[in-house]
């Protein structure tokens, strides 16, 4: 707070000032811990190659270009929004503008038709100068009157040309987004044909269930080897002031989507019965929002081959919570989010044959039952 023009200052309190520090210090910690996540990030690039590294390349193609289309869908219902409310405003200012020329129309008839002679008639009329001087100001005032109505007129003039060229300007842009809306559309049906080739070769590679069940267990080792780096990576970074522990909301937990659950924690994973889900597989409408169950950082948002575009949110204390298979991801590394709030949208990505969500919960590297954790009803 400055006085007198920054005359003096008021001083901080020892504790104002300690507060600062250790604020300032644990802006500076959180940062570098995102930089040192982005940096193991870097190194877990997965080193795929030949279809797999397609694949990997189409998916992601295919959730940029799906974000990319939402964001401009929401930007063209906005303008249109925009451009109804300039269409009414226009609409407005024309009418007041057709009651003020009516109204100077009336001033100037009245005008016309009384001429010059109540005015003459006024000033050779000398027997009653108090009454000479009420209608010399009442000429003054008509006059006046009539040069400010004159004025408001060609204001409003002015506005409805403003908002005449505000509303071509957004219809301009509206188009504009309409066309990028196309070519995106346009991009991500070439995308999507070129995935479904790219997944039926792959497919095809992987006939025999022995080829099945390795290409499984090389997914879940890529998944374990990527988890396990990122606990070394984020057991430094602090849960947020103010959020419930993880620990502490075990069964009152949300699931991160409304939709029906296709596998459950242990179950038989496709027709090998040695494999197994380790998290919950939950059928959606492709597109549909994918929420945060917990308040957390961001520590993964990437594809990952098996899990396709893949986030993995850090609530603290070693808790992570993942959602695999998305359309697109909606949230960048080192974010954080609050509960509920989007994360992804449901897709297939991962070589999935229809659009679904694998979720899952891990402890320390520990795959834990989100039926133990969450709602998975009301």
């Amino acid at each position: 707070m400055l006085v007198c023009g920054g005359a003096f200052t008021l001083p901080l309190s020892a504790d104002q000032t300690e507060d600062a520090r250790a604020a300032r210090a644990e802006l500076e910690k959180a940062q570098a811990d995102i930089e040192r996540l982005k940096e193991v990030l870097s190194e877990l690039r997965q080193e795929a190659s030949g279809l797999e590294a397609e694949l990997k390349d189409s998916e992601t193609d295919i959730g940029r270009l799906q974000r990319e289309s939402g964001e401009l869908e929401q930007q063209i219902r906005d303008g249109e929004s925009r451009l109804q409310e300039l269409h009414k405003q226009a609409e407005q200012l024309q009418a007041s503008l057709d009651a003020q020329q009516e109204q100077i129309a009336r001033q100037v008839r009245a005008a016309y038709m009384a001429g010059q002679q109540g005015y003459m008639k006024l000033l050779l009329n000398q027997d009653d100068p108090g009454r000479m001087a009420r209608m010399l100001r009442y000429y003054e005032y008509v006059g006046r009157a009539r040069v400010e109505e004159i004025g408001r007129f060609n204001d409003t003039i002015a506005q409805v040309q403003q908002a005449s060229a505000a509303a071509a300007a957004q219809q301009a842009q509206l188009q504009e987004q309409r066309e990028g809306l196309a070519s995106r559309a346009e991009a991500l049906r070439v995308e999507q044909r070129r995935r479904t080739q790219v997944l039926a070769s792959l497919q095809g590679q992987q006939r025999s269930q022995s080829e099945q069940l390795r290409s499984r267990e090389a997914e879940r080792a890529e998944l374990a080897r990527v988890i396990k780096r990122l606990e070394e990576a984020v057991v430094s970074i602090p849960t947020p002031a103010g959020n419930q522990p993880f620990a502490q909301a075990q069964g009152k937990l949300p699931l991160p989507l409304r939709g029906r659950i296709q596998a459950r924690f242990g179950s038989q994973r496709g027709s090998d019965a040695r494999l197994k889900w380790d998290g919950l597989l939950i059928s959606a409408a492709a597109g549909s929002q994918v929420s945060a169950i917990h308040g957390g950082r961001v520590v993964f948002a990437d594809w990952l081959r098996g899990s396709g575009l893949l986030l993995i949110l850090d609530h603290g204390d070693g808790y992570l919570s993942l959602y695999g298979h998305n359309q697109s991801l909606l949230k960048e590394v080192g974010t954080w989010v609050q509960p509920g709030e989007a994360i992804a949208t449901v897709g297939t990505s991962g070589g999935q044959a229809d659009p679904s969500l694998y979720f899952a919960i891990r402890h320390r590297g520990q795959a834990l039952d989100p039926a133990r954790w969450c709602m998975l009803s009301g």
